[in-house]
């Protein structure tokens, strides 16, 4: 009997990063085509190989208004009792996680696993008008088209694993096509054995994968996966094995397999920092950006993200002192060896990328002075005014007119060059210090941070500290700071294994009191207990997927 394909393609107004994407990944199909049907022309097969890509991790508003930073101590949301403070404060577990991603990423590898299945002989499947010059020329670009595509689902099967593997660690592998209430009958498989195959589904991806989309098709294929996002994806991949969490004897050679990774991004030649960092995240393409996935026009994020004064504004991500703090000044020192530092005027000679992440008491923004003190247009008294005296800012379009219901594309960036460089420092002194390089990797860890420190517009001092485990806190650090509100302090926490440091202490903000015109104090307090207890490092497996394999699937230890 032939199955009924249900939930299949549509992309459902998530587009990938793009200019003309919109058309390829915003089309629906009929829930009720039979497998046979769907792969029988070159026009179902590819649909549905596209809608694969809906499976990938969502970036903005994935928990009722929140970001997943509000779960760290780089952030709260001003809301009350939602998902996001239900990770923060430590109400989750085996029987209601909000960032639970089981089900979900194992119905994208199994559309996968269906893709390639069905599609392995699609180039006799399409098969139709070979005689004339335009069906032969069709013919090869639909043959191409689908090649390529194969390619990216193997990317996409191994990017799907990685997500399940940094949540829960080890995961049953599944390589035929299996209905998800099947996948709980496979047993959890070692963690380096689930790192094994995600390089092999890397792998057989870069065969036949694209270096760009640029230029191809009148840019209409933009948003989809390149070999830079497999190498990409592959660098991410070795770093965290190589982290305490999965590395806990600390073995250098898996620390030189992260290094080799990233440098293979940086020697490709393909990508390089953008030369304006605010901008870089209003954009959905640019020389920095590996792959993103672009969102339809809204303001959603907008309305959580603008200071509570301007009309339309509800609140959302308010970023904590404990991150503003983690901003250098602009001597390159933290805050607590600068001399010049004024905690009074803390925003004054600060790393540029504070101003450009964060909204800060007295910054221009929409054309006025935001008001963050006490009975100011954006402070408290205010309806969801901010808890900890600031707003994001990064990723939030400056100027929507709110009022009007003005919008404008949103991208998320899963993968960029910037990145990239921080994975190389960050392997690279694990192995070789700040300035030890070797012949498959001859740029310094030092080299790599510094690169990134001196990008255009930022310009922050070239990092001088020495010796191994006083630069592995400055890489850290700079990891933080350029990476805030994209969905790395959660993860890089627990791969480190610092959550009881970080993540089981207070996030503290700042109150602002005017006392005059021009004049005002501040002052730093607690504004949100958090809690983290080691089992948390990794998710435990929901109790119903649990009780559905019988004996078949373990709990996550310590659950």
């Amino acid at each position: 009997m032939m199955k009924n394909i249900k939930r299949m393609i549509p992309m459902l107004g998530l587009l990938l990063t793009g200019a003309c994407v919109e058309d390829v990944l915003d089309r629906r199909m009929d829930t009720n085509y039979t497998e046979e049907q769907v792969f029988s022309s070159y026009t179902t097969i590819r649909n549905f190989g596209i809608g694969i890509y809906n499976h990938l991790p969502a970036g903005f508003d994935r928990f009722n208004g929140g970001t997943l930073a509000s779960a760290t101590d780089d952030a709260l949301h001003s809301g009350q009792d939602g998902q996001v403070q239900q990770l923060a404060h430590g109400n989750w577990g085996a029987f209601s996680n909000p960032d639970d991603q089981w089900e979900g990423l194992y119905d994208g590898l199994r559309k996968a696993n269906l893709f390639l299945e069905n599609s392995e002989d699609f180039e006799n499947t399409i098969l139709r008008d070979t005689i004339t010059a335009q069906g032969k020329q069709t013919y090869q670009t639909q043959v191409n088209d689908l090649r390529w595509l194969r390619a990216e689902a193997h990317f996409l099967k191994a990017f799907f694993y990685f997500e399940l593997t940094k949540r829960y660690g080890e995961v049953p592998i599944i390589e035929e096509v299996l209905d998800l209430e099947d996948v709980s009958g496979h047993e959890r498989r070692p963690y380096g054995e689930c790192v094994d195959h995600m390089l092999s589904e890397l792998q057989q991806a870069m065969e036949g994968m694209r270096d760009t989309w640029d230029g191809y098709d009148e840019n209409r294929m933009l948003g989809r996966a390149t070999t830079g996002a497999a190498m990409a994806l592959r660098s991410r991949v070795l770093l965290y094995a190589a982290s305490p969490l999965h590395n806990p004897q600390n073995d250098l050679a898996k620390w030189q397999l992260a290094a080799e990774a990233a440098y293979e991004v940086i020697n490709s030649g393909r990508f390089g920092l953008f030369d304006n960092y605010g901008n870089l995240f209003r954009s959905s393409s640019n020389t920095e950006i590996i792959l993103s996935r672009r969102y339809a026009a809204s303001n959603s994020l907008e309305r959580s993200m603008y200071p509570v004064g301007f009309t339309g504004a509800v609140g959302g991500t308010n970023p904590s002192q404990n991150l503003v703090d983690a901003y250098q000044t602009a001597n390159g020192l933290s805050i607590t060896e600068d001399e010049s530092y004024d905690p009074q005027q803390p925003y004054q000679n600060r790393d540029p990328r504070l101003q450009m992440s964060i909204v800060t008491h007295g910054a221009t923004f929409k054309g006025r002075p935001v008001e963050i003190w006490r009975g100011g247009l954006d402070g408290p008294g205010r309806a969801r005014a901010t808890k900890t005296g600031y707003y994001q800012k990064k990723y939030v379009d400056e100027n929507l007119d709110l009022l009007q219901d003005r919008s404008s594309v949103h991208a998320w960036i899963y993968f960029r060059y910037g990145e990239v460089l921080l994975n190389y420092a960050e392997a690279m002194n694990e192995v070789y210090g700040p300035d030890g390089t070797s012949e498959m990797t001859p740029w310094s860890a030092r080299e790599a941070l510094n690169a990134l420190r001196a990008r255009p517009g930022v310009s922050m001092p070239p990092v001088t500290v020495d010796g191994k485990e006083a630069f592995r806190d400055m890489v850290r650090n700079e990891r933080r700071v350029e990476l805030a509100f994209e969905e790395h302090r959660y993860w890089d926490v627990r791969r480190w294994m610092l959550g009881m440091e970080a993540f089981n202490s207070a996030v503290r903000g700042v109150q602002v009191e005017k006392i005059a015109d021009g004049e005002f104090y501040l002052e730093y307090r607690e504004v949100d207990d958090r809690f983290f207890a080691p089992e948390m490092y990794l998710y435990p497996i929901q109790a119903e997927e649990i009780n559905k394999s019988r004996g078949g699937l373990s709990q996550t230890p310590g659950w």
